[in-house]
């Protein structure tokens, strides 16, 4: 993926792709991810930038959290504590749903290299824990409201929860560990209703609202406010 490290905006990383028609740009905790077609050149890319510069500059940056020992940070199944001990390496460990991430002593929690190495293990924490509980989860819902699907896979999308194919395979982002366990069933249950009804037409509501007691809309409010702040 290229990144353009622009004075005024920041970190731009920039994602080729085949499918898109046009420039979309987000911000995103800590930088601007744009989307470009894949034959855009590197000069259309810097004068694309530059139409939209005023309008990026307008737009509120998605706040990115620093985790520091203070830090009060929590997933659908584990918290996180950070200490800073007499040590020379970082240490990551989860027990009985805490992660101790443990930190050398001298550690700068406002240095980017520190923030990126406690992220890393919370990623890869959220990851494990994601395999752990989501195919169950996955599993009894489905089972409850008499869907079927053929497989599951855990992916690292800041942008979508979920997503499923016309093979009614269910993907998951680990970040929904960020969600409330209500929001991520909901998240489950969208995804199950499109192994039946692939577009978002009023059959595929119908269904929605069948197994969320007609609360699927009100449900889809809550889940567009719940910015995977990272």
């Amino acid at each position: 993926m290229q990144s353009i490290d622009d004075k005024e905006l920041g970190i731009i990383r920039i994602v080729r792709n085949a499918r898109a028609r046009n420039v979309i740009a987000r911000n995103r905790p800590g930088y601007i991810q744009m989307t470009v077609p894949s034959y855009f050149s590197e000069k259309e890319i810097r004068d694309v930038i530059e139409k939209m510069r005023p309008r990026l500059l307008k737009v509120p940056s998605v706040p990115q959290i620093e985790f520091t020992p203070d830090s009060d940070f929590k997933t659908a199944t584990f918290s996180l504590r950070i200490e800073s001990r007499d040590v020379r390496n970082y240490h990551a460990k989860l027990h009985d749903g805490t992660l101790f991430i443990t930190c050398p002593g001298i550690t700068d929690f406002s240095d980017v290299k520190v923030q990126s190495i406690i992220r890393n293990c919370i990623e890869q924490t959220m990851r494990h824990e994601a395999q752990r509980v989501f195919p169950l989860m996955l599993k009894n819902l489905a089972e409850r409201y008499k869907f079927t699907y053929t497989s599951l896979k855990i992916n690292k999308s800041r942008t979508r929860w979920g997503s499923c194919s016309s093979q009614k395979s269910i993907n998951l982002s680990y970040f929904c560990l960020l969600l409330p366990q209500y929001l991520i069933e909901f998240v489950i249950l969208h995804e199950l209703c499109h192994t039946i009804e692939m577009n978002h037409g009023d059959r595929f509501w119908k269904l929605l609202d069948n197994v969320t007691g007609n609360n699927a809309r009100k449900l889809t409010q809550e889940l567009k406010v719940k910015a995977a702040k990272w």
